[in-house]
């Protein structure tokens, strides 16, 4: 490629960006793709075939992959990593050929995307992680994964090994629990432990938030309501009885619902709902957070960021450790209420809801995260880190 001025800033390079088929971590960083594009870089993007159409909104060009379809994610999140490693080890000979002629000139790698790092050192190239959820802090092994040490969830030792044989300095734990660069999707006010973390660069540039209309549009009706919005995400949504415990709930309050329930649940129905209800398989989520006057969540970073950056408290419904660690922040923040699993019912389901959209002292303290989130930079501010590993490397030849 020619090189090119970029905004008198430097140079215009191949960036390359790793990542796994979930939408809670491919989604987060479309934003900075786009503004890397805009800045001039040209951007491949390593994914499967489920978010090309994001990825080519965003400007970049997807570098497809093929792994088995995901059945619903575990909720132990040990089981996850490990489904993680497979995912990678089966990519990892995909991406070294599609990018064998292409060799970018910097890598930017999700958390659990570890192709990204290993390649990276193959290149010779810098790699920066980017991370949807909080950076490793003193205790996240146990917290997440209940585990002691790393070394003891299951397909460790087959990264281990990749990560020496591509020559990735410090192993497992050094990549994993101290990255050496790290640009997390959240401000630091909302990281757990801060004074704990290890990672060699820190960079918590808030939510990185851009336009979305490949995933549709969606309009507040024309009416005064208030604007429920209720969403386990799209990892744990098979969750019927919890749905129609938030229908039982919120019946009669007048009130606007929107709901989105996966595509399992939209067809297979979830009995007669009120006035005021909508069911859907799915809504591009920003649009109904903009109208919303409380969100009912699992609790994962992307949606508690999309929300606080709205202004929106939150009631967190957790369905698996991280979002438990997340939902504990909501409370140590006082910007919403955790209501664990087993105790959702359809009385303390209204009860938080209305507690959230009633309270100054949370309002207060939404507006207070929100103020967090603006100053942290967002898309602007992780591009920035990329141009600067960019400034400070040469350019590749191959």
């Amino acid at each position: 490629m020619q090189d090119v001025v970029v905004g008198g800033k430097g140079l215009a390079r191949h960036v390359a960006v790793f990542n796994v088929p979930m939408h809670g971590h491919v989604i987060p960083t479309l934003a900075v793709v786009r503004e890397l594009v805009d800045r001039g870089h040209r951007v491949s993007y390593a994914v499967t075939a489920e978010f090309a159409d994001g990825v080519r909104a965003a400007g970049a060009t997807p570098v497809l992959y093929d792994v088995p379809p995901a059945e619903e994610a575990p909720e132990d999140m040990a089981k996850g990593v490990t489904l993680a490693v497979g995912v990678n080890v089966m990519a990892l000979p995909q991406l070294e050929e599609a990018f064998a002629d292409d060799v970018p000139d910097v890598v930017l790698a999700d958390v659990y995307a570890w192709a990204g790092p290993l390649l990276a050192a193959r290149w010779k190239v810098p790699a920066i992680q980017l991370a949807p959820t909080h950076i490793p802090y003193e205790g996240v092994v146990q917290e997440f994964f209940g585990l002691g040490d790393i070394a003891q969830i299951p397909g460790f030792s087959e990264l281990s090994g990749a990560l020496a044989h591509f020559g990735v300095p410090g192993g497992v734990h050094s990549l994993t629990l101290a990255p050496p660069r790290t640009v997390a999707f959240f401000p630091r006010s909302f990281q757990r432990r801060p004074e704990t973390v290890r990672a060699g660069e820190a960079h918590w540039v808030g939510p990185a938030l851009s336009e979305r209309s490949f995933q549709g549009r969606w309009h507040r009706p024309q009416s005064d309501k208030p604007v429920v919005y209720v969403s386990l995400g799209s990892q744990f949504n098979r969750r019927p009885e919890f749905y129609r415990a938030c229908i039982e709930a919120f019946d009669g309050l007048g009130w606007q619902v929107v709901m989105s329930v996966g595509a399992e649940v939209a067809a297979a129905g979830l009995g007669k709902a009120g006035d005021g209800f909508e069911v859907h398989a799915s809504v591009p989520q920003l649009d109904v957070l903009a109208s919303a006057s409380a969100f009912v969540t699992h609790g994962g970073m992307g949606s508690l960021m999309e929300a606080f950056s709205l202004g929106v408290p939150v009631v967190v419904v957790p369905q698996m450790a991280e979002q438990k660690v997340n939902a504990g922040q909501v409370e140590e923040l006082g910007v919403g209420r955790h209501l664990p699993r087993d105790q959702a019912t359809a009385e303390a389901l209204r009860d938080a809801v209305q507690t959230v959209m009633d309270d100054p002292h949370i309002a207060t303290a939404v507006t207070r995260l929100r103020q967090d989130i603006s100053a942290a930079g967002g898309a602007a501010a992780a591009a920035d880190i990329v141009e600067k590993a960019l400034a400070d490397t040469p350019m590749t030849t191959r």
